[in-house]
């Protein structure tokens, strides 16, 4: 199997004109190769990558970012963070206690602001990075009933990766999937209410891309 992507490789981060990358620890080297801001230099910027170490650390980039208005609209503010029992910090965030904390209204936005809740991806065994995309809200509004949207699995992305951590090959196959496939691998296995069926599905998950297939429905057309 190839090469794990980088951050930058996932994100796309490349394509951003203007980069501003902040509290990057020296040994995060995903970054060697881009052009950025390392402090802020301009009014606003199409990406905005910061490095946290704790939920007030948080909060306080959070409304820094928020206050000055420093995403363009339509940019990203990604934000990573520890995870728990990771190799090498003391410090950490609980998944669940950030998502609490960031406290998202019905439409996923920040409150007071035009920060979208995004995506939710693995840097490394370390860091987990969660996007935000800057963006006014629509007047309009949506459906209620959405509990087979995909994008209301994003979170559970990352449970699949924990559990996959042990298998590095399919740990590298699951990150190398488009987005989409991972949410809808999401979807599959954490739409089932009963935890049995969650697991069942997993292990359904683990077979078929053992196999090589990025979905379920590919597998099942296969085997036809």
């Amino acid at each position: 199997m190839s090469q794990t992507k980088t951050v930058v490789e996932k994100l796309n981060i490349s394509k951003y004109p203007t980069k501003l990358i902040l509290n990057k620890p020296e040994d995060i080297h995903d970054f060697d190769e881009l052009k950025y801001d390392p402090e802020v230099k301009q009014e606003q910027y199409d990406v905005i990558f910061q490095f946290v170490f704790s939920i007030e650390d948080f909060h306080k980039q959070l409304q820094n970012v928020i206050g000055k208005q420093l995403v363009k609209e339509s940019g990203y503010l990604y934000i990573a963070y520890p995870k728990k029992n990771n190799p090498q910090y003391k410090e950490y965030i609980d998944r669940d206690r950030f998502l609490q904390e960031i406290a998202l209204d019905e439409e996923g936005y920040i409150p007071d602001s035009n920060l979208k809740f995004s995506r939710m991806v693995s840097l490394n065994e370390v860091f987990t990075v969660v996007g935000l995309k800057s963006g006014r809200k629509k007047t309009t509004k949506a459906s209620s009933a959405k509990s087979q949207c995909v994008d209301d699995y994003i979170v559970n992305i990352e449970d699949i990766q924990q559990y996959l951590y042990q298998n590095k090959e399919l740990l590298q196959f699951f990150n190398q999937l488009t987005p989409g496939y991972q949410k809808d691998w999401a979807r599959y296995v954490y739409s089932a209410k009963r935890k049995e069926t969650q697991e069942k599905r997993l292990a359904e998950m683990k077979k078929v891309l053992s196999e090589g297939f990025k979905t379920m429905d590919l597998y099942k057309r296969n085997k036809k």
